[in-house]
């Protein structure tokens, strides 16, 4: 005689079975990224090759320790009810090693903004955000290890995981749109250059979007649905969403090192300048910001930021004072 089917347990099982499959998938993206970065850009900088690897440490522990559960819920507590109302360890892959994933990108983003802007204030709204965020992410994974019950989480950490998940979602479309912004006030004549600039702030766009509309989905599903468990799903691909986005970003440089190859010069730059209200009659300043030069043979990408101060004929003395910040990647 077969068992009885235990009511509703395909909106309570599926979301778990369905968020474990989408993160192997997820992950198995994340290692052939990886690997093509640590191919293509071996000579990186030591952050960024610290970045990169350190994120994929990360997640390789997260993958291991959600397969774990994984098999706990599907193998060994097999029809037991309680095992799919339990949070395991999903208190520690989901919102604390999440928490941390996504707080690390943002800051990593707002480090390119303060560069391409050159103000340190936009920067750290950001990063204040994403500190926010990460660390709400962090508390109501310790309220989810301290209550160990899913059906008890929306009540009991409905303020950590709000602050948590729309502090995302508003870091997410802060960069997105900062980035777009000033990498939409670069100028240049040469007609692949302003095609590598289009394709840059398309890529800030999609990549950005991508996170902010999974953590919208995520909020959404938690609280509309209390007794189900259909938010697991994005929960728990949020954090290699963020991983996979920006490793992206950095192997997008040798794409753009391709297409620029045929380029005469060693260098392609791009330059948004602005006039200063404060220069004198006969003479004019400009301030070259946000110069993105792509270095085709060894798919460097730096960030330069020159000032140069053009005086009048008449005059026999000329100022030039240079600032210059470089990072690898795009």
């Amino acid at each position: 005689m077969s068992s009885p089917v235990i009511p509703g347990i395909q909106a309570t099982a599926g979301p778990f079975l369905l968020g474990y499959v989408f993160n192997w998938g997820l992950y198995g993206a994340l290692s052939v990224q990886v690997y093509m970065y640590y191919m293509s850009f071996s000579n990186d900088r030591f952050h960024a090759k610290a970045l990169v690897f350190g994120l994929y440490l990360l997640e390789t522990a997260q993958t291991i320790i959600s397969t774990h559960d994984m098999f706990r819920t599907f193998a060994i507590g097999f029809g037991d009810p309680l095992q799919l109302r339990s949070t395991q360890l999903d208190w520690l892959t989901v919102p604390l090693i999440g928490g941390i994933v996504s707080c690390t990108v943002q800051i990593f983003y707002a480090y390119r903004i303060s560069i391409l802007s050159r103000s340190k204030v936009i920067a750290a709204i950001i990063v204040v955000i994403a500190l926010t965020q990460g660390a709400a992410a962090i508390t109501q994974g310790v309220q989810a290890a301290i209550i160990g019950d899913f059906t008890k989480l929306r009540s009991e950490a409905f303020v950590s995981v709000s602050l948590w998940l729309s502090g995302s979602v508003l870091c997410d479309i802060m960069i997105a749109v900062i980035m777009s912004y000033y990498l939409s006030r670069s100028n240049s004549s040469v007609k692949a250059t302003r095609v590598l600039v289009n394709r840059l702030i398309r890529l800030t766009i999609e990549t950005g979007s991508l996170t902010a509309v999974v953590a919208v989905v995520d909020i959404i599903l938690f609280f509309a649905f209390p007794l189900n468990n259909y938010f697991f799903t994005p929960s728990i691909a949020l954090a290699k969403l963020y991983t996979n986005t920006l490793v992206f970003i950095f192997n997008s440089r040798a794409v753009h090192g391709r297409e620029l190859d045929h380029q005469p010069s060693d260098f392609i730059t791009l330059k948004a300048s602005r006039a200063n209200p404060g220069g004198h009659a006969g003479s004019q300043s400009t301030d070259a910001v946000s110069a993105i030069q792509f270095k085709a043979g060894e798919l460097n990408t730096e960030i330069s930021i020159q000032r140069e101060t053009l005086v009048d004929k008449s005059s026999n003395s000329a100022n030039e004072t240079k600032f210059q910040g470089s990072w690898e990647g795009v």
